[in-house]
Formats: structure tokens, sequence, C-alpha cells
């Protein structure tokens, strides 16, 4: 009977307490699934590869929007790969081991003549990112003393090689005859080919001049200076088959690009970390002057502009005059991913 009382005692604990604990436990199984359904993005953010080109300052809006958490805050998992031209990370895009790429928009021109759908997702550079650096000492007063010199440009056929023959031809100088372009690359191989007198002249993006100024002042000048020649530069491109398979990434990556571009604009503190980053070798000499510089080169809105493209086109179709034009409206798709003209904020 003992036996039985205990039995009958527990019967009713079960029927009492365990509708309590039933509900209880339902109540911890409800909160364990909308806790999961918040964190679902975490778990499922999109992987995205990104092509970066070389060291300079059309990185930084990548880096930046990496290091602020601007992409994971679009729930994407952001990865850069580094390539050492624009030609190889074009191959890469096309063949599909990248998604995206941050390059020159000549790329776009080239890609949609033969056939493939480039887009344009945002804008990064706002204006040519050239200069044409001399020694001092030689007295050049105009690109029209170079005739008979040797001029240095990173690669035959690349972005400052285009930029060059343009001016040159601009002025009635013919490249091809007047001239002798040679590639050199760029960084510390283009200057000590300057500084040996291999070369006359060398095309220098932003960083490459800082380092000649800091470095040697006085020594070298600049005797031309594109950088407030308005020009599409350098975007973020990718194919419309990833676009069209990817609209809410295209959409985040162009929205965390823009956030870290409007950061740029406000925030030098942030742009020396990433420039300090980029150039770890570097003195802070350096690093304040590059920091300085960067705001005046990136886009603040991530728009490439109408005349900028038309530049842009124009520039590459005087070294590769078969190139059919392009309309912009076709593959600029910044408006349609970012919406209105209005400032994306944190």
């Amino acid at each position: 009977m003992a036996g039985a009382g205990a039995c009958c005692i527990a019967r009713h604990w079960y029927r009492d307490n365990g509708r309590d604990m039933f509900k209880r436990l339902h109540a911890a199984l409800a909160a364990m699934v909308l806790l999961g359904a918040a964190s679902a993005p975490a778990w499922a953010q999109t992987k995205v590869t990104i092509g970066l080109i070389g060291t300079n300052e059309s990185q930084i809006p990548i880096l930046l929007a990496i290091d602020q958490g601007y992409f994971k805050a679009e729930n994407l998992d952001v990865q850069p790969m580094q390539f050492r031209g624009g030609g190889v990370a074009v191959q890469a895009l096309v063949g599909g081991s990248i998604d995206l790429a941050a390059f020159a928009t000549d790329h776009v021109l080239r890609l949609a003549n033969r056939g493939i759908d480039p887009r344009i997702l945002i804008g990064i550079d706002r204006y040519l990112t050239h200069t044409l650096v001399v020694p001092a000492s030689k007295g050049y007063k105009g690109l029209a003393d170079l005739k008979g010199r040797k001029l240095g440009v990173s690669a035959p056929g690349s972005y400052s090689d285009n930029t060059l023959r343009w001016a040159l031809s601009s002025l009635g100088i013919n490249p091809d005859r007047d001239v002798t372009i040679v590639g050199i690359g760029s960084g510390n191989t283009a200057r000590a080919a300057l500084e040996s007198g291999q070369v006359d002249a060398v095309m220098a993006a932003t960083p490459d001049l800082l380092g000649y100024q800091i470095d040697a002042p006085g020594k070298f000048e600049v005797l031309y200076d594109w950088r407030r020649t308005e020009h599409s530069g350098q975007a973020v491109i990718g194919l419309q088959k990833w676009v069209d398979a990817h609209p809410e990434a295209a959409r985040g990556v162009a929205r965390a690009v823009l956030k870290a571009e409007q950061l740029i604009q406000r925030d030098p503190a942030a742009v020396a970390r990433i420039v300090r980053q980029q150039y770890p070798d570097r003195g802070d000499a350096f690093i304040q002057a590059m920091t300085a510089v960067v705001p005046k080169l990136i886009s603040p809105d991530g728009r490439v502009s109408d005349q900028g493209y038309a530049k842009m086109t124009e520039i590459l179709r005087s070294t590769e005059p078969e190139l059919k034009p392009v309309d912009k409206s076709t593959i600029d798709l910044t408006d349609r991913l970012l919406g209105t003209r209005g400032q994306v904020t944190d």
C-alpha cells in the first residue's frame, strides 16, 4: 500500500507539476527559436571575394568597409584577394574565381566589346590618378620637352600607359615615334629606373609621388598632374550574371563601400589606420601626407559621372580605336543599387 501510495503521489506530482514543466520547456524552446531566427543572418552571410590591384588609394574604401564592419552589417563575408595587375584580375573575374574586382573602368569597355556583361556596382575614384614625374635638374617645362626621351609606365596597355599616350597625342606628339614608352612597373622599381637614368620620366600614382617628395625633397618634380581631370577611374565591378544571382549582396556591397567613402571624408583617423596597414614600412610623414590627400581623390557619393565616363571612353579609344562606345546607362548600376542620391549613414 505504501508503494501504491507513492505511485499515486508521483502521478499527481507529474500531472500537476509536469504541466508547469512542459509550459516552461515550451517557453524555453520558443525563446531558442526566436534567438536562432535573430542570429540567423550571422550564420547565413554571403561570401564575396573582391580582387584588389596593387596598393593604392582605390583600395582604401574596400579595406575600410571591412575594418568598420560595414560588409558584415550587410550580411556579407567579404574576402579581398590581391592581384599584381588588372589583366590578371580580369581573367579571374571572367573565369569565376573571384566575384568582384576593384580596378580601372577601362576594363568595363573592353569586356563589353567582347560580349561579356560587366557592371559597375559603385565608383571609387573621381579623377585620373597619375602624375608625370621628372628629375628637377632636367629643367623640363612641359610634355613637348620630352620628345626623343624615354618615358616609363607601369606596363604596356595599362591605365598609366593609356593616359600618357592620350595626353601626348592631344599635343600633337606621336607616342610611337616621338618618344619611347617602356613598361617599368611601379613603386621602387620605377623610382630606381628614374634615378639611374634608364628613363627620363615616370608615370606615378599618388603613393609613389609622395614617396619621391618625402624621401628626396627637391630632387624630383611633377611635370604634369592629371589628378583634376574628371575620369571614371576605378570602381567595384562585377558581371551581370553574378548580380542577377546575388541581388541583395550586390546592393550590400554598394552600400558598404559608400559608407566607407563617406567616412573617408570625415574621419582622418580611420583613414590613417588603413593607410598604415597598407604601408607598414613607411614613416609618419608619409602616413600623414597620404591620409590628407585620400579624401580629395575618393568619390564622396560612389557615383560615376557622365563626364568622367566619357573621358575614360575618350582616352581608351584613343589608344584602342577598334573599341565601340558603350552606353553608360547599360553598365552603371550605382543608382539602382543605392536608390536615391541621399546619404547612407551608420
